[in-house]
């Protein structure tokens, strides 16, 4: 009967992975099987019997021992290696096993090259196109990268035009965004990090940006430990991004109007006013009414939505550049003119309120309502010290307005 230990060696000899037997301390290598000794024979060269001998990159005993210590410690049990095979370097991956207190089995993986394309499967491939995800690899020795055919899905374009560098890359994202994303990406490979995410804007083959959210990881590092490799899947989220921005606007704009609403007006507002403020600059606020003469009264939703939307177009139209106009009631709109002194504000506001211009809206049975407007001013430093205490005292003269029958009121 056959010695077990026999069946175990004729086992590793005949294994079609090449492997080797490599003494923990030392580096000697001590063993190796058929697949390890034919990649030597092929080449016409005698296999190495010590890791400086295998390593095209290591060249001090002590980069073995590093590298053994961090397989010890369980930092590395895989690295991509440049190996020495007669007179030609290949690129290999080298998956790392302990078998006794002493040795360690070493696998050696060829990846000179690794397509994408082949290596996913049909549920991957499934998964990778149903949940809008691309995969791709990065090797950052030789700056190759290698898309997945998922990538010219995600993107819209052919699998041959697909990036195959980090440059190509990153010519299809966003000016705005690139600096951002190599920044990242930099900093990642030098801090020797293992994940990174970013979210930028990328060119899709019909020239139209979309959304993306990429996750890298690294895959293995050299026998130095720094990162040869890094996988990673991005992911369209376009419509995260609109519902986000959809969000934005409704937090900071009024729906019916486009304005500024009033919490973010009066956060606008105190910022002109602290800049009043430090340069010494005047600044007038303006309550204007839009139902003035009560002429919304009676009128259906629809007619008096209708009829806010002409008003404050109208008054947003006659404004100047640095004005600032915002819907702070429901006919009610507030608006900070700054650097402004009260004669020529007057003046301004009388050619929005007290225009030739005939503001009306037409309503369901064929008759038309023609709208009016009045203003209240407030004049800082005299009205107020601060956004509130000025825009009260607008509101008191835009009330006054009704009962004094003007269209104009100072406080």
């Amino acid at each position: 009967m056959q010695n077990p230990n026999d069946i175990f060696k004729s086992a590793f000899d005949f294994m079609p992975t090449p492997a080797f037997i490599i003494e923990r301390v030392s580096g000697n290598i001590v063993g190796s099987n058929q697949g390890f000794r034919a990649l030597f024979a092929n080449q016409i060269a005698s296999p190495p019997e010590h890791w400086l001998a295998l390593s095209a990159s290591s060249s001090e005993q002590d980069n073995w021992d590093w590298l053994s210590n961090e397989i010890d410690m369980g930092n590395i049990d895989r690295c991509q290696e440049k190996i020495q095979i007669g007179d030609i370097v290949i690129t290999a991956e080298l998956g790392f096993q302990s078998v006794d207190d002493d040795h360690y089995l070493t696998c050696v993986y060829s990846t000179d090259y690794m397509d994408l394309s082949s290596a996913e499967n049909t549920l991957l491939k499934f998964a990778l196109t149903e949940s809008s995800t691309g995969l791709w690899l990065w090797e950052t020795d030789g700056d190759l990268v290698v898309c997945s055919e998922s990538i010219s899905i995600l993107l819209g374009g052919n699998p041959m035009d697909s990036p195959q560098s980090t440059e190509e890359w990153h010519n299809l994202v966003h000016p705005d965004d690139v600096l951002k994303l190599k920044t990242l990406v930099t900093e990642h490979v030098a801090n020797n990090a293992d994940y990174y995410e970013a979210e930028y804007r990328i060119r899709k083959g019909d020239n139209s940006y979309m959304w993306v959210k990429e996750r890298g990881r690294t895959y293995s590092r050299d026998s130095k430990g720094n990162i040869a490799k890094i996988i990673g899947f991005m992911e369209d989220i376009s419509s995260r991004k609109e519902l986000e921005e959809h969000l934005r606007n409704q937090a900071t704009y009024d729906e019916l109007t486009g304005l500024l609403n009033r919490d973010a007006a009066i956060s606008h507002f105190k910022k002109q006013l602290g800049l009043a403020k430090r340069q010494y600059t005047p600044l007038i606020m303006v309550k204007i009414n839009i139902g003035a003469d009560n002429c919304l009264i009676g009128l259906s939703n629809q007619a008096k939505n209708e009829a806010i939307r002409t008003s404050s177009q109208y008054i947003y139209n006659h404004i100047r550049e640095a004005d600032v106009l915002a819907r702070v009631e429901p006919e009610k709109l507030l608006l900070l003119l700054p650097n402004t002194g009260e004669k020529d504000a007057l003046k301004l506001i009388s050619n929005i309120v007290d225009s030739d211009t005939r503001l009306t809206v037409n309503l369901s049975d064929g008759s038309i309502r023609e709208l009016k407007l009045c203003a209240g001013v407030a004049i800082f430093p005299e009205d107020g010290d601060t956004i509130e205490e000025l825009a009260e005292s607008a509101n008191l003269a835009v009330e006054s307005c009704a009962s004094s029958n003007r269209k104009i009121a100072l406080n």
